[in-house]
């Protein structure tokens, strides 16, 4: 079973990877579920600006399973509590049951 910090690693490795190094996680965002975690990111350019012009586009959450260390990229037309219902009807029930993980 992951912790947060490698779930955390493994959501930031591919932030890293599909945006050039030009994105990085908003550790504050970071939605905590049963069964992981959900991770947002931001480019670095936006929050150094501030500025909507700066602002990444299409850059959809990331689900990262500490049962299994699935990472799975969510979409963005569709509302956060849809996203997670979908993947919810995928899983086990029992994961729903586990307790909170402690981090973050």
């Amino acid at each position: 079973m992951l912790t947060f910090i490698q779930a955390f690693e493994l959501a930031e490795t591919w932030v890293k990877v599909v945006t050039g190094d030009q994105a990085v996680i908003v550790k504050e965002h970071t939605l905590k579920r049963p069964y992981g975690w959900v991770f947002f990111y931001q480019g670095r350019t936006f929050l150094a600006s501030g500025a909507t012009r700066d602002k990444l586009a299409g850059n959809a959450p990331i689900l990262v399973d500490r049962v299994n260390a699935e990472l799975r990229v969510f979409g963005t037309a569709h509302s956060m509590e849809q996203y997670l219902a979908e993947y919810e009807a995928t899983i086990p029930a029992a994961r729903m049951q586990m307790s909170p993980p402690k981090e973050p």
